[in-house]
């Protein structure tokens, strides 16, 4: 079973749906900005409304403007109910590979 869809994560911002993807792009681009995975979940205990944003457009593969006005749509959605949405992202982040190890035997041939 493929575990390429693992972990993908729809966030809803208003009008406005985000795709987060668990890329090496997007572990990349938020261990940039917070120090590391941990630095990300400290910000999402925090309920920090930038911290989400990071995290989203990261997760998202947005840059420039795009990027900029998810901090806003975090804020009118309200900061406590993305964060929560955003944990769940954050742990496919650590475990790539999903739950499941997969089969104990290769398939007969």
């Amino acid at each position: 079973m493929s575990k390429t869809l693992y972990g993908t994560v729809d966030i809803i911002l208003g009008e406005d749906t985000y795709t987060l993807k668990p890329t090496l792009a997007a572990v990349r681009a938020i261990e940039a900005h917070f120090g590391g995975l941990r630095g990300a979940s400290q910000a999402l205990n925090a309920l920090s409304v930038d911290g989400c944003a990071v995290i989203i457009a990261g997760g998202a593969g947005l840059a420039g403007k795009d990027a900029e006005a998810v901090a806003e749509k975090v804020w009118q959605a309200g900061v406590v109910d993305v964060a929560v949405q955003l944990n769940a992202y954050l742990a496919a982040l650590y475990n790539p590979k999903g739950p499941d190890s997969g089969k104990d035997q290769p398939a007969a041939a």
